[in-house]
């Protein structure tokens, strides 16, 4: 049997990426978990690390997750404040690129199955009981919205560059 929880502590500077990476590999591996939600699991943990990295860059970062085999629970502390404020904020596709931090939480949120927030922590929950094509769908539906999004905006951005 696989240890049903496990942590990592991270500096909050770019370079420490790869220990997450790492650290979520090692989970996906030993829970027999899919490329596609992986996927998923590693995209929302690294948005959040690169907001803090960015937020509160040489703090540090606990990254703990414990699963009862039918979902995971990966709980991130300490989120800084703001970062929590615009969690619990409504964003809209169309405004993702218009507040800082928008793209990362925008897409943390699109990820995960569900998130608590708990005073200073994130916890992001996976349900790994039964992946369902209609889950695959609608997060590449959300996740081909938002490029599609901002590949009209670097467009924007770059015809404005031009003038």
């Amino acid at each position: 049997m696989v240890a049903n929880d496990q942590s990592l502590t991270v500096k909050l500077v770019i370079e420490e990426i790869r220990k997450i990476e790492q650290f979520v590999d090692d989970i996906c591996d030993q829970l027999f978990i899919n490329d596609t939600y992986y996927g998923n699991i590693l995209m929302s943990i690294t948005e959040l690390f690169q907001a803090l990295c960015e937020k509160t860059p040489e703090e540090t970062l606990k990254i703990t997750y414990n699963t009862d085999y039918k979902q995971i629970k990966i709980t991130a502390q300490p989120i800084d404040k703001e970062i929590i404020n615009i969690i619990e904020t409504d964003i809209e596709i169309e405004n993702v690129l218009d507040g800082k931090f928008s793209k990362n939480i925008y897409l943390i949120k699109s990820l995960v199955d569900q998130y608590e927030v708990s005073d200073d922590a994130l916890i992001l929950n996976f349900d790994i009981s039964a992946l369902h094509n209609e889950i695959y769908k609608k997060r590449a539906d959300q996740l081909h919205s938002y490029l599609k999004n901002e590949k009209a905006e670097k467009k924007k951005e770059k015809s404005s560059d031009n003038i």
